[in-house]
């Protein structure tokens, strides 16, 4: 407990910097060290082309690109890479771009700048080696699978050539300009730290300005910045614009009508109408009259639950700065390269179950069934629960992309890194405790078992049993803040020693010593963790799938500062008044506890069960088979923490005893 005091009253004032904000420039990245891995189907499926390629590549000819660099910008070699499953090297590389075949380009800006960055101003392009002809083309589009992630401090640009020059020094500064080829591709990402383009991502640009009716064009991909994360590029493709083309980009879910969507959420905290968006982009040529979206809601069964429609009476546009203007509705038709958004609230009154929510887009000239509806469709997997309130939506989401962080993560974190999940609380609620989603419960033991140090032994690089922590309830301010005061909470739980049978389930569930009552407000779940000098490390799952607000998941580092880090972490927040999951009621009692010796364990329900004894760092020093109401000599043992674990083919209980 003194390591734990210790660190509470450490720091009075400690700076903040939030993914999606661009206001301070941080002397140090803080991104998972690692690449995410993917839960659910293995095999990439990307969409069919929904246009006719005047040219196209997959890069499985790295001959169709030339690679280049500005060597007076770039200290050493910071341009591109072509290849089958190329991988990023950095200090803290992004998961690569989901491909059909593997092949793709990549440019890694963190491997260049090393584990600290840089100042070197990057510019590097990616240049098609032979011309189209879009002389029978009056409206061109480029259209590419992507995957990239924005640090603070770069920029992303396709440039068109009619001649086969181009500006060969662009910088962060340079601005969108089509009139002389110029074209930014993530105005709306590039400078928000962490912010992302999913991944893959399918994206079109127009460059109709400067390609339509040239008989030779050539299409560059630039990157420019300073130590960025990494930029992926598969499938492009040269082709003319449809004329009725619109695209559904995304659909929302919001259980409390914020921009913030949960895995799972108890019943319990739906209390209004459950906020169902989506937003719509017209790539056509030509304007789109009544446009709208439907949507369609199932069970778990497949069986109906509701059907809504979403028209002019909700759809609204974004402002000059491109913020979303909810303030009064807008009429159509809608404009070319004209973004719109559909929000209304929609009647769920529903038990606990998975739900599959699909949106639908459509309008007069592009339309289900039509030549170009394949991005019209969207899908948002969600559960309601009677006491599970989760950010993440492991194994809810049918293909949940998944990563992890913890106390070997970063530098100087091994011993007090904190990780939070915000919790909206919408009615008066008790809470019971958490239960931490590890890394073991995804990552696989051919991963978690590696020889690092090439001994020819296999290290463990996942959780290890016998790491320490303890669970706090904070208050919302932890986000909004100037200063972050570890010793600032609601609730905190004891010290739990993670357990072997924790690692071997994938999950530990801890309890506050009683049941917390909580009124409406927003509050900062966390795990406070410590590894014994990363001996016994401890990783927590991140859930990418769904992009969140920043304020969704924060880590604190000891002795540095908050972050916003990650989409929505596994802690999840049990309510009621037990910390007995749904599918894990207790079917026994142990007592006395503490105890000297002699532990009782009485069954609540008859059947044959393994009793094992577990020691602090999950090593078994005992164990039996009882069918009826059993008493244990534990005398023989040392005096100190054990782990009681209960089980059968049905159910998997633990109790901590002391023996004193």
């Amino acid at each position: 407990m003194k390591r734990i005091i210790t660190l509470f009253f450490a720091l009075a004032t400690i700076s903040f910097s939030f993914a999606q904000s661009n206001t301070a420039v941080k002397d140090k990245k803080r991104g998972g060290q690692e690449a995410k891995i993917k839960l659910g189907q293995e095999n990439v499926s990307t969409e069919s082309r929904m246009v006719d390629c005047v040219w196209e590549s997959d890069f499985s000819n790295a001959s169709d690109w030339v690679m280049e660099y500005d060597e007076n910008d770039c200290a050493g070699d910071c341009g591109w890479q072509i290849g089958e499953n190329l991988e990023c090297q950095g200090f803290y590389p992004i998961a690569p771009i989901d491909s059909d075949d593997g092949f793709y380009a990549m440019l890694d800006s963190d491997a260049y700048g090393g584990e600290d960055g840089g100042t070197d101003i990057e510019d590097a392009w990616l240049t098609m080696s032979t011309p189209a002809n879009c002389s029978g083309l009056n409206n061109v589009v480029v259209e590419f699978d992507t995957w990239y992630q924005s640090y603070n401090s770069e920029r992303c640009f396709i440039v068109v050539s009619t001649d086969g020059t181009f500006p060969d020094n662009l910088t962060p500064d340079t601005q969108h300009n089509p009139s002389e080829g110029i074209y930014e591709v993530f105005p709306d990402i590039s400078g928000d730290v962490q912010a992302n383009t999913g991944n893959p991502f399918t994206k079109r640009v127009n460059i109709s300005q400067s390609a339509g009716g040239q008989s030779e064009v050539w299409v560059r991909f630039n990157w420019t910045g300073t130590w960025g994360y990494a930029w992926f590029i598969d499938r492009v493709c040269i082709a003319e614009q449809p004329e009725n083309d619109i695209a559904l980009n995304y659909g929302v879910i919001s259980h409390n009508a914020t921009s913030e969507e949960y895995g799972r959420v108890p019943v319990s905290q739906v209390i209004n109408d459950v906020e169902c968006a989506g937003q719509v982009f017209n790539f056509g040529s030509s304007d789109q009259s009544n446009v709208g979206i439907s949507m369609e809601v199932v069970n778990s069964a497949g069986d109906y639950i509701t059907s809504t429609t979403f028209g002019e009476d909700e759809m609204y546009g974004f402002d000059i700065d491109g913020y979303l203007d909810l303030d009064a509705t807008i009429s159509g038709p809608v404009e070319t390269d004209q973004y719109v958004y559909f929000t209304k609230g929609v009647a769920m009154d529903v038990p606990a179950d998975t739900y599959t929510a699909t949106f639908d887009a459509y309008s007069d000239g592009d339309y289900s069934g039509g030549d170009y509806d394949a991005d019209n469709s969207a899908v948002r997997e969600f559960a309601f629960t009677e006491n599970v309130y989760s950010t993440d939506g492991i194994d809810v989401y049918s293909n949940a992309d998944v990563g992890r962080m913890g106390t070997g993560s970063f530098a100087d974190a091994s011993d007090g890194f904190m990780m939070f999940s915000y919790y909206d609380i919408a009615a008066e609620t008790q809470i019971a405790g958490v239960r931490i989603m590890l890394d073991t419960y995804a990552y696989s033991d051919a991963f978690c078992f590696q020889d690092v140090d090439d001994d020819g032994i296999d290290d463990a690089i996942c959780t290890v049993a016998g790491g320490e922590c303890v669970v706090t309830l904070r208050d919302s301010t932890l986000i909004s803040a100037e200063s972050f005061d570890p010793s600032n909470f609601i609730a905190m739980s004891d010290f739990y020693i993670v357990t072997q049978e924790d690692v071997d389930n994938g999950y530990m569930d801890i309890g506050f010593s009683e049941p917390v009552t909580v009124s409406p407000n927003g509050y900062m779940l966390g795990i406070e963790m410590y590894s014994n000098g990363e001996n016994n490390n401890i990783y927590i799952l991140d859930d990418e799938t769904v992009p969140q607000p920043f304020y969704m998941s924060m880590i604190y580092i000891p002795n540095d500062q908050v972050y916003s880090n990650g989409n929505a972490t596994g802690i999840r927040m049990i309510t009621g008044s037990s910390i007995g999951l749904e599918e894990n009621a207790s079917t026994f009692s142990v007592y006395p506890n503490p105890s000297k010796g002699l532990v009782n364990i009485d069954l609540n329900e008859p059947g044959d069960y393994v009793v094992q004894i577990n020691d602090v760092v999950g090593k078994l020093v005992s164990e039996k088979t009882i069918t009826s109401n059993t008493t244990l000599n534990l005398s023989t043992l040392d005096k100190g923490i054990y782990f009681v674990n209960v089980s059968n083919d049905e159910t998997n209980n633990i109790t901590k005893v002391i023996i004193e």
